[in-house]
């Protein structure tokens, strides 16, 4: 689906500048995100309240994309509408990933204090930069249009390894003999942002999914194709 949002590039029509958008929200995504691991762990670098504000600049880049792909439709017709709906859905998912930056700032802020992991403080600074790295590959799908199908794929596939990284850490945290040297509220703290981290990941594979998935399933894992049963006389 991103290859034909490419050539609606050259033609440069409301959805191809809808595209454009969608290549800086993912930016601003990334730069928000740095930010307010950065504030979690340091409480310093940008404050809330200006992670809050730059996120509201994602939320009117949403209202402006919507805008542009309903007068699209409306002159145009069905012409293309595929890759106008893919981009509705995916100004959605990119949004969400602000809301969850802003929930990061928001726990480093609501309650400060040296942000603790103990004995996970590794595997937590490891999973940021998996998905640091998730989202930087993301945006370049849409930047260069190289390899498209290949690189969308990729980030799809290793999802679910990626997910089982979140659920081992949830799981140590989880178990009666908890021994990661962490006090009841430290915990908490932990538990809440590696809820925020994940649901970043979900949204990451949500947008890479619109390219290897048909549309009804954009968001959900690429269906295996199940074994044709042997006729009955066979």
């Amino acid at each position: 689906m991103f290859e034909s949002l490419f050539n609606l590039v050259k033609q440069k029509n409301l959805l191809a500048q809808a595209n454009e958008q969608i290549i800086e929200m993912l930016k601003e995504d990334l730069s928000l995100f740095r930010a307010s691991v950065e504030l979690l762990w340091t409480e310093s670098g940008v404050s809330f309240e200006e992670i809050k504000q730059r996120d509201r600049q994602i939320n009117r880049f949403v209202r402006e994309v919507r805008k542009k792909v309903l007068t699209y439709l409306a002159f145009s017709g069905l012409r293309e509408m595929d890759s106008a709906i893919i981009i509705l859905y995916l100004v959605v998912y990119i949004e969400r990933i602000g809301d969850h930056t802003k929930d990061i700032s928001r726990l480093a802020t609501d309650y400060p204090n040296r942000f603790k992991c103990g004995k996970l403080e590794k595997d937590v600074k490891d999973f940021e930069r998996q998905l640091f790295d998730r989202l930087e590959r993301l945006i370049d799908i849409f930047e260069t249009g190289d390899n498209i199908r290949e690189k969308a794929s990729g980030l799809t596939r290793t999802h679910p390894d990626v997910d089982k990284v979140y659920l081992k850490m949830i799981n140590r945290l989880l178990t009666p003999d908890n021994t990661e040297g962490l006090a009841c509220a430290e915990g908490v703290k932990l538990a809440l942002y590696l809820r925020y981290l994940r649901r970043i990941e979900g949204h990451i594979f949500n947008i890479a999914s619109s390219e290897v998935n048909p549309f009804h399933r954009i968001g959900f894992s690429k269906k295996k194709k199940s074994a044709i049963p042997a006729p009955l006389w066979w």
